[in-house]
């Protein structure tokens, strides 16, 4: 099987050449041999130079080059990738972040090998503090769950593994990459297409997902504009799909997912609740128009104390899907204030529980989502 690994990247010198290695050392041990390609967004830390100075054996190449797309962003970088393994008649893509710590060259065997049983798309499933993917665990994985009735837990984790026949739909729309898909829309694009266009899906465990990860309040708004606003997108393309969903499937592991406690993530709280005031104040008279009025009622109510409970939540992205769709909301950014003060919620109601003990309160969550779909379907 011809495997091509793609890395997005930009500015990540300090961390790139070690995952080009771990890479490489997969492809040779696993595929005997392959490419590992570098897609980069124009860095000016030498990122490039440090791809391709990292020493590789025998039988794999390394490539580089900076992205043309006029759209810059992660999505850009990543569908240059695609256009590269199409050129070179690749069996299966492995996607990986450019920031790993804790890549090993398993997770190239993980990514890629189940390409081999006839899967389409593999997801990785990886332990990750309980603070890490605040925009995975509050808004990607009980959404897209509830949706697309697949228990797909890491939708937007960045390491994904895609066959040549997935390829050719991910690019079959040049129109798609004019939007945020572009940029942080990527990953929630790549896990959704592939479920609602029903090609086989598959989790591969990874073990700790260690990297660079964001505070929230600090940096993780246009993130949430991009993610959000492509998942809300996503909706209105594949209503006739996600309407008669009913329960939430599992999806086969490839491996043992190993248990453990991941290095802690910093979440500033008083920032977060101090920035979910401060933008619910910009937004309120917008939030007004695009929340049911119960809903916004009890967001109003949630900004006094930060008790946050997800079927009020669910109902605040419902309702905010249904604006995105009516043109009431022309972006996600709005809801930041109401993602701070979920955000909050979940700190606070995980503050002293570990890792493990919070993925049930997560998984709790998309069930939560999932019984409150008739909310939905009745606002849509």
């Amino acid at each position: 099987m011809r495997v091509i690994v793609g890395i997005p990247s930009y500015n990540n010198a300090g961390t790139v050449s070690f995952v080009v290695k771990q890479a490489a050392k997969g492809l040779k041990e696993y595929f005997e041999g392959g490419i590992v390609v570098n897609a980069d967004g124009g860095s000016s830390d030498g990122t490039r130079d440090a791809v391709l100075s990292t020493p590789v054996p025998e039988g794999v190449e390394v490539h580089s080059f900076v992205y043309r797309w006029p759209i810059p962003g992660k999505g850009s970088a990543m569908k240059e990738l695609m256009e590269f393994a199409m050129e070179r008649e690749a069996d299966a893509l492995v996607f990986v972040d450019s920031d790993l710590r804790s890549i090993t060259p398993e997770w190239i065997k993980g990514l890629a090998g189940p390409i081999e049983e006839n899967y389409d798309f593999v997801a990785p499933l990886y332990i990750r503090h309980k603070w890490d993917g605040t925009i995975t665990n509050n808004i990607a994985y009980p959404m897209t769950a509830s949706l697309y009735g697949k228990n797909v837990r890491q939708p937007i984790g960045g390491d994904f593994g895609v066959s040549a026949k997935l390829i050719d739909v991910y690019l079959e729309d040049e129109e798609i990459w004019k939007t945020h898909v572009a940029r942080f829309g990527v990953d929630i694009f790549l896990t959704t297409t592939a479920m609602a266009r029903g090609f086989k899906v598959v989790q591969t465990a990874l073990g700790m997902k260690i990297h660079d990860p964001k505070d929230p309040a600090a940096s993780l708004g246009p993130m949430f504009n991009q993610v959000v606003g492509t998942l809300f997108s996503l909706m209105e393309r594949y209503e006739n799909v996600w309407r008669g969903v009913e329960r939430i499937e599992d999806v086969p592991v490839f491996g043992e997912l190993e248990r453990g406690e991941p290095e802690p993530v910093k979440v500033t709280l008083d920032l977060l609740e101090e920035r979910s005031r401060e933008l619910f104040a910009e937004y309120e008279a917008v939030l007004k128009k695009a929340l049911a009025p119960n809903t916004f009622k009890g967001v109003r109510e949630v900004l006094k104390t930060f008790e946050f409970d997800d079927r009020l939540w669910s109902h605040v992205l419902y309702d905010g899907a249904v604006a995105y769709r009516d043109g009431i909301l022309e972006e996600a950014k709005p809801l930041v204030p109401l993602y701070f003060a979920k955000t909050a919620d979940f700190v606070k109601r995980t503050m002293d529980i570990n890792t493990l003990e919070a993925e049930k309160v997560i998984e709790e969550r998309a069930r939560v989502f999932l019984e409150e779909k008739d909310y939905l379907l009745e606002r849509w």
